[in-house]
């Protein structure tokens, strides 16, 4: 469940037999949801809270759009439309990138994949990540979860390595139903805010129209997705819970030891922990300390089945060697 194996699922529905239920809308309306272009125009004319944006493909020259851009302010995110992007016939993996003045703006934007790819230049976001789930038929929501991030890796943003159900804040949930109501969306989405600290309101980072990575937290605190997508499938009737247990945490061990490693490896200043400054013993401690939490819920790890833990392990190490 990546975006590159649903973008291709959805480019080839055609390829498959009748009796294969692919329980996802077509590809244009994933795409509408995927591509942070069409998503954030959409956002823009939807009036969703989102971080003041600048598109490539509204300027001439990437000359030209620098020349905008420092006039928002710094710091600023580069992201690419897609974060998969298909070029001549294989993906290209990107990832949101920091520029804090000027030239580093220009550096990032005059390298690849930037230099090749339509992108967006943002306003830089301080805060918490919030991500509200949802399954929808056609458009309309039939059940929705919440959490906030605690730890990501790396620090400054990215994938959550340790969250917490929560209930969904007012103004992201209803951002939320509406982006998917207008695209008439059908089938799990995950649409991620951060929490402007400046501005106390969530705002616009991405939607994966897809399975996420969190999904057990979901699970665990009673919003079985993958069944009720099942049931969705089916054509059954669906309906999620009305409520699900607040306050649960669910952590990926590996990666919120990787979240550690780079606090401990990086200077306070490197842009991988740009506005998380924590102390390096307080992140040791806070570390060990969720192994003992109750209500810290492991993703992979499972003393009644270790197998997989112990098959991602085995790569890890395997992937720090090849690293070394």
């Amino acid at each position: 469940m990546t975006d590159m194996t649903v973008n291709e699922i959805l480019l080839n529905r055609n390829l498959f037999p009748e009796n294969v239920r692919i329980p996802f809308s077509d590809h244009d309306r994933y795409d509408a949801l995927s591509d942070k272009e069409k998503l954030f125009r959409q956002a823009k004319k939807l009036a969703i809270p989102m971080p003041e944006t600048l598109f490539s493909s509204d300027f001439t020259s990437r000359e030209a759009l620098i020349s905008e851009a420092v006039r928002m302010g710094f710091p600023l995110v580069v992201k690419a439309a897609h974060s998969r992007e298909r070029l001549s016939g294989k993906y290209v993996a990107s990832s949101a990138t920091y520029a804090n003045d000027p030239n580093e703006l220009k550096t990032v934007l005059g390298r690849p994949p930037y230099d090749q790819l339509r992108c967006l230049v943002q306003k830089r976001i301080q805060g918490p990540g919030i991500g509200i789930f949802l399954l929808a038929r056609h458009g309309d929501v039939l059940a929705r979860f919440a959490h906030r991030r605690i730890r990501e890796k790396p620090p400054s943003g990215g994938v959550s390595v340790i969250c917490e159900s929560i209930h969904p804040p007012a103004e992201a949930l209803d951002a939320a139903f509406r982006l998917i109501s207008t695209i008439g969306w059908h089938g799990v989405a995950m649409i991620e805010f951060k929490l402007d600290t400046e501005e106390n309101r969530p705002k616009l980072i991405e939607v994966n129209a897809r399975f996420w990575g969190s999904l057990n937290l979901a699970i665990r605190a009673g919003v079985d997705f993958p069944f009720l997508l099942y049931r969705l499938a089916l054509g059954e009737s669906v309906e999620g819970p009305v409520g699900y247990r607040i306050g649960l945490k669910s952590r990926w061990e590996l990666g919120d030891l990787d979240h550690l490693l780079i606090r401990l490896k990086r200077d306070p200043n490197h842009p991988s922990l740009s506005g998380t400054r924590v102390r390096k013993r307080d992140a040791v401690a806070v570390f060990l300390a969720d192994f003992l939490r109750p209500s810290v819920a492991h993703e992979v790890f499972e003393c009644g089945d270790p197998g997989p833990f112990l098959f991602e392990a085995k790569e890890y190490v395997r992937n720090l060697v090849s690293r070394a």
